[in-house]
Order: structure tokens, then C-alpha cells, then sequence
């Protein structure tokens, strides 16, 4: 996906970033932070968000996608009235299976999903 149709597609989610704000990810990761600063579409993430996605290793890119999978398929699990588990992230998305679970966490943490 291109990436303005991915922020477009995450900017329709309309998710309330107020609670970044006032919320301090709890995340934890075995291993160094990865320093992401200087990635393409760094700046398209809320400083929280940036600590997630350097905290779990992952490019920003791969957050923002994750972002949207996750957020915009638990709307459709809610929709028809399914729960939306931490398995069915981890089937998801295209990444270790066990930083898809802390993305979970994550933006349940947020209440995204």
C-alpha cells in the first residue's frame, strides 16, 4: 500500500490521540531500542507511538501498517459482534508473532481496540 493511501486510510479510523498524551506505554522487549529517528515516515508518528515502534524494533512504517490492520480489523470483529483477541493479531500481521501480541497490548492500553 502507498503510503498516503495508508495515512488516509489511518486518519479515517478517527482515533482519538488525546490518550497518548496522558497515557505512558507500558512495553517491554528484550534487547536495545532501535534507533528510528532517522527512518523514512518518522515524523508520522506521535512521539508514543515512535517509542513503541523503536521499543519493539520495528521501522515506522511497519507500525503504521500494523496500526491499521489491527485497528481497522477489530472495528469489523466488533461489527459483527466477534471478539477480537490477541490470536487474531498475531494472524494478522506480518511481523514476529509476539510483537504483534505487544502491539495489541499497546493500542488496547490506548483503547484503539
Amino acid at each position: 500500500m502507498q503510503f498516503d493511501k495508508l495515512m488516509e486510510n489511518i486518519e479515517n479510523l478517527n482515533l482519538d490521540t488525546e490518550l497518548l498524551d496522558r497515557t505512558t506505554p507500558k512495553i517491554n522487549w528484550k534487547g536495545q531500542p532501535l534507533s528510528i529517528s532517522h527512518l523514512p515516515h518518522y515524523d508520522a508518528l506521535h512521539s508514543k507511538e515512535a517509542h513503541v515502534a523503536s521499543t519493539l524494533r520495528l521501522t515506522p512504517i511497519q507500525y503504521l501498517t500494523s496500526k491499521n490492520t489491527l485497528v481497522s480489523s477489530a472495528r469489523r470483529y466488533i461489527q459483527k459482534s466477534l471478539p477480537f483477541r490477541k490470536s487474531d493479531a498475531q494472524k494478522l500481521l506480518r511481523i514476529d508473532v509476539n510483537k504483534a501480541s505487544k502491539l495489541w497490548e499497546f493500542f488496547m492500553q490506548v483503547k484503539w481496540i
